[in-house]
This record gives structure tokens, C-alpha cells and sequence, in this order.
């Protein structure tokens, strides 16, 4: 059984012991480029294996990667998708960081993004590395750290 096969059956697995149904759909694709599994559940009771802000996939996805490490005796590079919610949210997120950058333009003050994981943050940091205006970092403690996108300061000698 080759990896793809066996990380599939695994989600699957813990599925069916967490109680979800076996209409449940379980995909996995591996992306040679950044070694990463990607795991691709579709159902139609969604909400449950996402839970609020993504906190019960994060939760699925660090289990199943502990799984995964005592299986491969590896740790294992994956994603656990469900319905292509990481997809809309990171398009969720771009927005919303492109509406601060719009409001930091105009007023040239700092504006705060609410609290969010570091996975997101990270997103928002990643989509805003490049912005030519602007200038990201992250301030808060624990579940309360933001996203702070501020006037990117001129350099000496512009």
C-alpha cells in the first residue's frame, strides 16, 4: 500500500471512529513540489469536521498527523481540507486584507485584524510580504494574536 493509500484509509478511520457517516468522501493528492498530502474531505454535514474558524479541522489534522507519525515512524507533511474551506477562507482572508490595506492607505495609520491562528496570520503575512505600501506584523498573546498592517515607513535616501 503506498502512502496516499494508507494516509486515506487512516482518515477514514478516524471518521467513522469520531462518528461520521461512511458517505463521507476521504481524497488524498500528493504535491511532489512542497511534499505536502493533501487530504480532501467532502460531506454534506460540514460544520461539524470544521467547527468554529477551522478550530475542529486543525484539531482533526493534528491527530491524524500523529497517527501518521506512529504508522511511518516520520512526521508527515499534510493538509486536511473539508468542502475546499481553506481555499475560501485564505480568499476570505485576502480580502479582508486588502480592505485594511485600502483604510491604512487612506489614513496612514495602523489598522488591526481580529484574532486569528497562526496559519492564517501567516496567510495575510505571506499575501502582504510583497506590498510595496504596506508592512505586517503580529502583536498579541495566545488565541488573542492579530494581524497589525501598518504605513510601510519610507527608506532613508527615497
Amino acid at each position: 500500500m503506498d502512502q496516499s493509500s494508507a494516509i486515506t484509509d487512516h482518515a477514514r478511520l478516524l471518521l467513522s471512529q469520531t462518528g461520521f457517516p461512511d458517505s463521507v468522501t476521504v481524497n488524498t493528492q500528493y504535491d511532489s513540489a512542497s511534499d505536502l498530502y493533501q487530504v480532501l474531505i467532502q460531506t454534506d454535514e460540514p460544520a461539524l469536521l470544521i467547527g468554529y474558524h477551522g478550530e475542529n479541522l486543525s484539531a482533526l489534522q493534528l491527530i491524524l498527523g500523529q497517527h501518521l507519525h506512529v504508522q511511518f515512524g516520520a512526521w508527515v507533511n499534510l493538509s486536511l481540507n473539508v468542502n475546499d474551506y481553506r481555499q475560501r477562507r485564505e480568499t476570505a482572508l485576502q480580502s479582508l486584507a486588502e480592505s485594511a490595506v485600502a483604510r491604512v492607505v487612506q489614513t496612514g495609520q495602523p489598522h488591526s485584524l481580529p484574532p486569528m491562528p497562526s496559519n492564517e496570520r501567516r496567510i495575510v503575512h505571506l499575501y502582504l510580504a510583497d506590498h510595496p505600501d504596506v508592512a505586517t506584523y503580529s502583536d498579541g498573546q495566545a488565541k488573542n494574536r492579530s494581524v497589525i498592517i501598518a504605513p510601510r515607513e519610507s527608506q532613508a535616501g527615497e
